[in-house]
Order: C-alpha cells, then sequence, then structure tokens
C-alpha cells in the first residue's frame, strides 16, 4: 500500500486549484470543450515548480506546430481518406523518432507535436471547414490549461528544482562511496552490479532534473555548470572501478596482492567510506610514489603500479564531486582547483540510435494507419477516437523496449477512468446546478488523481485516469449527456488502444537483447576510430561509449555479459586514446612502435573477432618494450592497462625484452 505524506497532498490541491481555474477561465472564455483544459492541467503539473514550467513551454510549443500540422493535411487531404491516413501515420511517426533522438525533457516538444495533430485533424474529418476553428480552440484550451498549471505551481508553495538537485547530489555521491567501498574489497574483487544500476538511476534523475534548472526562478544560474561539470566524473568512476576489479582479480591469479598494496588498497578504502582531508592527502601521495613503476619491474608490479594509478584516479574523482557538490550547496562559494580534467578525456555527448527511433516511428505510424483502416471500413463516426488514442498511447510508451504491456494497463485503467465517467455524467452532473456544486462534485476524484500522479509507484495509474476521465466526461458550461455518444466514444477510446497495443507486439519484437547488439557493434566502430591515427575529435568518442554504457545499465538484468562487455570496451577505447597522446611526445622507431600497434588493433577490430590477434598482442608486448626502453612510466601503465583489457586469459608477458629482440 502506497503511503501518500504531506508533499503528495500539497502537490494535489494545488493541482485541483489549477484545474478549478482552468475550468472557470475556460467557461468565461465561452471555449467549446473547456474539459481539455482541465486534462491539461494534469498533465502539465509536476511536483516542482521549474518542472511545470519547462513542460508547460515544451507542451505550448508542441501544441502550436501539431495544430499547424493538422491544419496544413486536413483540408488538403480531406477528399483521399487513405492518403490523409498515412500523412498523419507519417506526421506522427517522425515526431516520434525526433522525440526519441533528443532524449531530454526538449524531446516532449516533438512528440506532443505528433499526437496533437491527431487530436485536432482526425475529429475534423468530417467538416474539414471548421479544422482552422477547432486547431485554434484547441490550442487555446490546452493553452488555459498549461498557463494556469504554471502560474499555481509558481505562486502557491512553489516547489524549487535546486533543493532537491542538491539532495540528489548528496544521495549519488553516498552511492559511488558505496560502489567504490565494494570495488576495494580484497573478499570479492568486483563491483557489484547493483551499485552501476543504481548509480545511472540516480544520474538520470539528476540530469532529467537539471534541465528544468533554467526555468526555475530561485535556481542560481551558475548551479547549472556545476552539475554539468559533476555528472562526467561521476561517470567516470564507471571504468575506474571497473579497473580497479580488474586489477584485484588479476593479482588475484598472481597469487595475491603484497602486503604493502594490501595495506594501500585498506587505506584508499577507509579514504573513501570518510577518512580525514589530510590522512588523504598523505595516501594520494604515497598511492603516486607506488604509481611510478621502476623499468625493470616484473609484470605482478606492474599491475600493482596500475591499481595505485587508477586508486589515485578514484580519489580525485570523489574530492571533484565533493568540491563542486559544496558550491553547489553554496553558490557564493568557489570550489577549489580541481584535479582532474575529465574534459579531455571525455565529453557528456548522447548516443543517437537512428535505427531504435526509426523503428519505434514506424510501428508509430502502423498503428495509427491500422486505426485509420479499421475507421474507414466501419465508417463508425467514433472511429476518430480510435486513431486519436491509438497516437497518444503509441506516443507516451514509445521509449520502452516493449510497449506492449504498458498500452495495455493503459487500456485496463481507461476502463476504469470510463466507468468513473460515466457515473458522474449520469448519476452525479445533473444534480450540480452551479460552479461550485461542480466543483464540490469533481473534488474527490480529482484530489485522487493528483494523489496517484504525485506518488512514482502510482504514476502510471494517475496519468490515465486524469487523461481519460475529464475527456470521456466532457464537462460543458450547461449540462448535457448522450448515452449512445458516450458508449460509442468509451468503445473506440479502448479500440484504439487494443489495436495499437497488437500492432505494436507485432513490429516490436526487438527488445533488450537487439537494442544492446546495437551498442556493441557501435562501441566497436568507436573503438576502430579511436585505433586510426587521422581520426580526430577523440574526446567525443569516448564520451558517446560512456553514453551508450549508461544506456545498457538499465537493461543489464535483460542482457546479461554485456555490461562488462562494455566496461572492458570503455577502458580499452580510454587506454588506446591515452596511448595516441603519449606517442606525440615520441619520436623516430619509437613512434612507429605505437603506430604499428594501433594499426594492429584497427585491424583486428575491423575483423570483428572476440579477441585482437595474436600479432597484436605481440605489438603489444613490443610497444612495453619500447616504453620500458624510454623510461616512460606512464605510457607502460597504459600499456598494461590495454593488455589487461584485450588479453586477460593470455599469459604474463616475459619480464623484459632487450632491444635487440624488439627491434
Amino acid at each position: 500500500m502506497t503511503f501518500f505524506g504531506s508533499s503528495h497532498w500539497l502537490f494535489s490541491v494545488k493541482t485541483f486549484g489549477a484545474a478549478t481555474l482552468a475550468l472557470a477561465v475556460s467557461f468565461w472564455l465561452d471555449l467549446p470543450r473547456p474539459y481539455w483544459a482541465l486534462a491539461s492541467v494534469y498533465i502539465a503539473s509536476q511536483p516542482l515548480s521549474g518542472a511545470t514550467l519547462s513542460k508547460a513551454v515544451y507542451r505550448a510549443a508542441g501544441t502550436f506546430i501539431g495544430a499547424a500540422g493538422a491544419v496544413l493535411m486536413v483540408p488538403n487531404l480531406v477528399g483521399a481518406p487513405l492518403a490523409l491516413a498515412l500523412a498523419m501515420s507519417i506526421w506522427s511517426g517522425f515526431c516520434l523518432y525526433l522525440a526519441l533522438l533528443d532524449r531530454t525533457p526538449r524531446g516532449y516538444v516533438f512528440m506532443l507535436a505528433g499526437y496533437t495533430a491527431a487530436i485536432v485533424g482526425f475529429p475534423a474529418v468530417d467538416a474539414p471547414e471548421t479544422i482552422f476553428d477547432l486547431a485554434l480552440s484547441r490550442t487555446e484550451e490546452i493553452l488555459v490549461g498549461i498557463a494556469c498549471a504554471a502560474l499555481v505551481s509558481s505562486l502557491v508553495f512553489p516547489r524549487s528544482v535546486a533543493p532537491v538537485v542538491a539532495e540528489r547530489l548528496d544521495a549519488l555521491l553516498q552511492h559511488a562511496r558505496a560502489a567504490a567501498a565494494d570495488a576495494l574489497d580484497l573478499k570479492k574483487n568486483a563491483p557489484n552490479d547493483a551499485h552501476w544500476l543504481r548509480l545511472v538511476a540516480d544520474v538520470a534523475e539528476i540530469e532529467t532534473l537539471a534541465a528544468h534548472l533554467a526555468f526555475d526562478a530561485a535556481a542560481e544560474r551558475r548551479s547549472l555548470d556545476r552539475i554539468h561539470r559533476i555528472v562526467p566524473r561521476v561517470l567516470l568512476l564507471f571504468p575506474t572501478l571497473s579497473g580497479i576489479a580488474d586489477r584485484l582479480d588479476a593479482l588475484a591469479d598472481l597469487g595475491g596482492a603484497s602486503e604493502r598494496l594490501r595495506a594501500l588498497v585498506a587505506d584508499t578504502c577507509a579514504a573513501v567510506v570518510g577518512a580525514e582531508d589530510a590522512q588523504t592527502a598523505e595516501l594520494r601521495r604515497a598511492l603516486e610514489a607506488a604509481a611510478s613503476p621502476s623499468m625493470d619491474a616484473d609484470w605482478p608490479a606492474l599491475v600493482e603500479a596500475s591499481l595505485c594509478q587508477r586508486l589515485v584516479e578514484l580519489l580525485d574523482i570523489l574530492f571533484d564531486c565533493d568540491e563542486l557538490t559544496k558550491a553547489l550547496a553554496d553558490p557564493t562559494e568557489r570550489p577549489a582547483a580541481l584535479r582532474l580534467t575529465v574534459e579531455s578525456r571525455v565529453a557528456r555527448v548522447r548516443h543517437l540510435d537512428h535505427g531504435a527511433a526509426l523503428h519505434a516511428g514506424f510501428a508509430l505510424a502502423c498503428a495509427i494507419f491500422a486505426c485509420c483502416l479499421f475507421w474507414i471500413a466501419t465508417s463508425w463516426p467514433e472511429g476518430s477516437v480510435a486513431a486519436m488514442m491509438g497516437a497518444i498511447v503509441g506516443s507516451l510508451y514509445a521509449s520502452q523496449d516493449d510497449p506492449t504491456p504498458s498500452i495495455a494497463g493503459f487500456a485496463k485503467w481507461t476502463i476504469v477512468a470510463t466507468s468513473i465517467a460515466g457515473v458522474y455524467l449520469f448519476a452525479v452532473l445533473p444534480h450540480t446546478h452551479n460552479f461550485e456544486t461542480l466543483t464540490l462534485a469533481l473534488a474527490p476524484v480529482y484530489l485522487t488523481f493528483g494523489l496517484l500522479i504525485a506518488s512514482p509507484q502510482t504514476f502510471r495509474i494517475g496519468l490515465p485516469l486524469a487523461i481519460v476521465t475529464p475527456t470521456a466526461m466532457a464537462v460543458q458550461e450547461l449540462y448535457s449527456a448522450d448515452a449512445e455518444n458516450f458508449v460509442n466514444t468509451s468503445l473506440a477510446m479502448c479500440a484504439g488502444m487494443a489495436l495499437t497495443a497488437i500492432t505494436t507486439a507485432l513490429i516490436r519484437r526487438a527488445g533488450a537483447q537487439w537494442r544492446a547488439r546495437r551498442y556493441a557493434r557501435a562501441n566497436r566502430a568507436a573503438l576502430i576510430r579511436a585505433a586510426d591515427l587521422h581520426a580526430g575529435n577523440e574526446v567525443r568518442l569516448m564520451g558517446l561509449m560512456l553514453d551508450r554504457l549508461f544506456l545498457l545499465a538499465p537493461i543489464a538484468h535483460a542482457v546479461d555479459g554485456k555490461l562488462p562487455d562494455a566496461l572492458r570496451d570503455l577502458r580499452t577505447g580510454l587506454n588506446i586514446l591515452d596511448a595516441r597522446r603519449s606517442r606525440n611526445a615520441l619520436a623516430g622507431s619509437r613512434r612507429r612502435r605505437i603506430d604499428a600497434l594501433l594499426r594492429h588493433l584497427s585491424r583486428s577490430f575491423l575483423a570483428g573477432a572476440p579477441t585482437p590477434s595474436p600479432t597484436a598482442l605481440h605489438a603489444v608486448d613490443r610497444a612495453m618494450a619500447m616504453a620500458r626502453e624510454a623510461g616512460d612510466a606512464r605510457l607502460l601503465l597504459t600499456l598494461v592497462g590495454l593488455r589487461r583489457c584485450l588479453f586477460a586469459a593470455e599469459p604474463p608477458p616475459e619480464p623484459s625484452l632487450s632491444e635487440a629482440k624488439v627491434a
């Protein structure tokens, strides 16, 4: 049983107040469908004022674009029903494609533009000469609703986004420290996947909230920049902790870590969970010294040095995040000098999966077209409602790998909503005689809807109830009820959702495994480019791989084994790019040795083999010998990391290779 706290009740009361205001304004303006203003309040309202305002702005923009699309298509194609159905389907599918590519709250503009065209256009098919008036009135009704939602949210006990972001950041850092402590546990030697999933969920929530900061009047504008600097550092924890776990695993296979290293790991674990700053600074110096191996060190010593290098990076990431979080809590405070130049290694860019977005857009277009064919074949007057609901539910859940269960759930709660609307329409509303009694009559169910929307656990119940109930009830200034029309409209809603669910189930059968394979292929292409000496924008390449890891984590339960592979690919890419940077300081045969290594790796990646060729392994060992000769400890440790990423199952290299042997 879900517990509703005071914040949920406050949101529900505020939302109902905004809905009542929207209904009153719609009556005053004599708008033809005031219930759309009421429904728009519940669609746009969010617990945070900045989020409500941003959604209101995006909804307004999407409404204008969708209404304009309907005005362009319906009058010109109404004489050819199949052509109009195809045009509306393609429009909605293309808008959904753009929405899925965006992956930010701004994508709501495109999604809304897609199904607003259906909401405005399909009801006007029987009277195309009214399309402009219908588009104008529908836009006015929606604008009234979102304006009332934004006004009440901003003026009545506004809840700022910034404190919530700071609270989520504190929780994220606690989860990051827990993940680090788990990775440093010498008894486990592998981080728990639950930590990855929790960190990804934290980052996703923070980035979504941060997108609303620009609309929050109470937020400090510098906060957004600081959040943008924290997020890539948190994401860099993924390859860092994975590298730590890998080195500990390698040392376990080699007979175990030395006593000195075990002490350093234990001290790092203590520092991660909250040691004094002075102790951490001393520990960092000790780790830096241990991360500088002698050039004649054997393989276990090199692995230990590589581990210490990763431990230094871990401490630096946590230090930077702490400083930026403190500065976020107090905008007047300037953060201390940051230790990591993350921006020189990865950029926060988003992977654009055009194939998956096209697939989802195509499925939506087919679903809408199927609803239209059903409408045309049956000549059902309420068939437009089926097509309209197909566009709405198909768009709302299109981002899921399998939207069918969610569409079916929406349909189930639609039946509940129409039942509630029927009780009101035929038993309650006939006894309301003015606006005051109407408000009192609506209060019980709409306050309940607000509570359900306010809680993440019940949001999927509250949303269909809040959307469908006012639409089915069709509240007007003057009471009117038509039982035949009500039943037909309710059946059309269910028919539209059923056709959409069936069409989606037939077309979108790929699922999470298909998406994971696409990410793996994209990462392999990124590794090929990383090893290409002529490829540019290395930072963007790693940012894309990091973002794919971010996308893969939530579906890890359905793609066993893919998350470790993605982490290893990311570490491989970072090591390759570090090697490319190191070659810039080399000359002559030493530089050519790194060039040869990169060429071998590129060929192996192009061949698509599970592991690179033995020739590539030999090239890594030859490059390590060159790094020893050059006295380049950083390049040597980079190559140690690369060897562990690509050839972990191979026996350790020989203790040393003479120059004659590698010449």
